[in-house]
């Protein structure tokens, strides 16, 4: 079945056959890789439609929430903002201060935050929380109620 041979003093064997196992793996994997290759390339998959089908889905979720947000006329700002500043007390003041002007927490009267200023951002921030110490909002505090804490925020 097998012959040994010598080269330069160290013993090969020689084997005539592939085993068995090494064969099956071999046709199994060019079996399953030309599969692969025709389900992609004849299904119409293409990363393309993907990410356009992943664009239209944020694009159709941020079109619902704006329609679930109504622009709140100037009069309900002060009131907005009032909300907002007894919810900061009640629920931010322990960590950014009484003034905002930050303790534990950053200062929230400078022009620029870390995460961003913009309302949609603040108001990530304050439901889901931030890496490192400010904790999510989201379980304490309804929509309406985060929103007015933005607009005081965006007052101050």
């Amino acid at each position: 079945m097998s012959e040994k041979i010598e080269y330069d003093g160290i013993s090969y064997r020689e084997e005539r056959k592939t085993p068995r196992f090494y064969t099956i793996l071999f046709w199994t994997l060019h079996v399953w890789g030309a599969i692969f290759i025709a389900y992609y390339l004849l299904s119409g998959w293409s990363s393309e439609k993907e990410l356009a089908r992943i664009r239209e889905a944020r694009e159709a979720a941020a079109k619902v929430r704006e329609a679930a947000v109504p622009p709140h006329p100037e009069a309900d700002l002060q009131q907005y903002i009032a909300t907002g500043k007894k919810l900061f007390a009640d629920h931010c003041a322990v960590c950014h201060g009484p003034d905002a002007k930050g303790k534990i927490g950053p200062d929230l009267t400078r022009k620029d935050f870390t995460y961003g200023r913009h309302e949609d951002e603040l108001a990530e921030s304050i439901t889901h929380g931030r890496p490192n110490g400010m904790p999510p909002f989201a379980a304490q505090l309804s929509h309406e109620q985060i929103e007015a804490l933005v607009k005081y925020i965006h007052s101050l």
